[in-house]
This record gives structure tokens, C-alpha cells and sequence, in this order.
């Protein structure tokens, strides 16, 4: 009589595997938004980080256009002392003229240059901007869909607690009906 005991299915050992079902049910919710906000603070970082250095690199393009410049700048400042020192001649104010051509000439090179390195740099940052607003774009629909499968689930949860109390209705409502419990032979 013993063993017939230990087979019986009682609300006590019913209880114990429904609370231990739904703890591992909890359990595995905690540890999907765990790993859920670890790849969202992932995926900032990662965006923060491509951000700044498109942007350092952008200021090391302009930072080396303008030394390049004042380079010319100062070039071109010498060779317009070293022209009006000798001012005395004709020929040596030709030479200036010529001398200024030529620095206006490669100013407007270095000029030319520098606007293409800025249209380049301009471009590439325009392109990480995109991808960025893209990428967060899309982070913003995952989590949306997230959330509603997120509720999707919290109703399956509510649907099966529902079922899980009148089961336990049912069967409470079957034992019950026996005299002392026992299984009917």
C-alpha cells in the first residue's frame, strides 16, 4: 500500500512542479532582456565609436590642409620679401610679377587640393552619418518587435496560468470526489 502512495499524484507535488515551471520560465525571461540590453549597449558603443572616428579623422584632414596653407602662406610671404629687396630694376619687378604667378598659381593648386580632400572627407562622413541612422533605424524596429512579441508572450503566460488553475481545479475537483483519495479500482 506504500508504493501506491508514492504514485499518487497529490496538489502538493502538483504545486511543486507548476512553481518550479514557472521559475525556470522566469529564469529564462531574465537571461533573454539580459542578453537583449547587452547587444543594445553593444551596438551604441559600436555607434559612438564610428562616429568619433569619422569625426577625428575629418579633423586630421582639415588640420593637415590648413598646414599645408600657412605653408604656402609662408612660402610665398618669403618670396615677397626676398622680391621687393631687389626692387631697384625693371627687370627685377618682371620677376616679381612672375614670382607672384607663380605663388598665386600654386596657392590655387594647394587650394584645389584642399577642397577635394574636404569633399572627400565631407562625403565619407555623410556616408557614416546614413549608416548610423540606418543602424539605429533598425535597432528601433527590432525593439519594437521585440516588445510586441515581448506582449505576445506575457498573454501566452496569462492564457497558461489560466489553464494551469482549472487544471488544478479539475483535478482538486476529482480527488475530491473519491471518499479518501484513493485511486478508484
Amino acid at each position: 500500500m506504500a508504493e501506491r502512495d508514492s504514485d499518487n499524484v497529490t496538489l502538493k507535488t502538483l504545486h511543486d512542479d507548476l512553481t518550479g515551471g514557472f521559475a525556470e520560465v522566469r529564469s529564462s525571461m531574465a537571461e533573454g532582456f539580459a542578453e537583449t540590453r547587452s547587444a543594445l549597449a553593444e551596438g551604441f558603443a559600436e555607434t559612438r565609436s564610428a562616429l568619433a572616428e569619422g569625426f577625428a579623422e575629418t579633423r586630421s584632414a582639415l588640420a593637415e590642409g590648413f598646414a599645408e596653407m600657412r605653408t604656402g602662406f609662408a612660402d610665398l610671404k618669403v618670396t615677397l620679401i626676398t622680391g621687393f629687396r631687389g626692387l631697384a630694376t625693371r627687370e627685377s619687378s618682371e620677376e616679381m610679377v612672375r614670382l607672384l604667378r607663380e605663388g598665386n598659381r600654386l596657392n590655387e593648386e594647394r587650394s584645389t587640393q584642399l577642397d577635394l580632400r574636404i569633399r572627400e572627407q565631407h562625403l565619407e562622413t555623410q556616408q557614416v552619418l546614413h549608416a548610423v541612422a540606418e543602424g539605429q533605424r533598425l535597432l528601433v524596429d527590432g525593439q519594437r518587435s521585440m516588445s510586441a512579441d515581448i506582449k505576445g508572450l506575457s498573454g501566452d503566460i496569462k492564457g497558461l496560468t489560466g489553464d494551469i488553475k482549472s487544471l488544478i481545479a479539475r483535478l482538486d475537483a476529482l480527488i475530491r470526489g473519491r471518499d479518501n483519495g484513493e485511486p478508484t479500482r
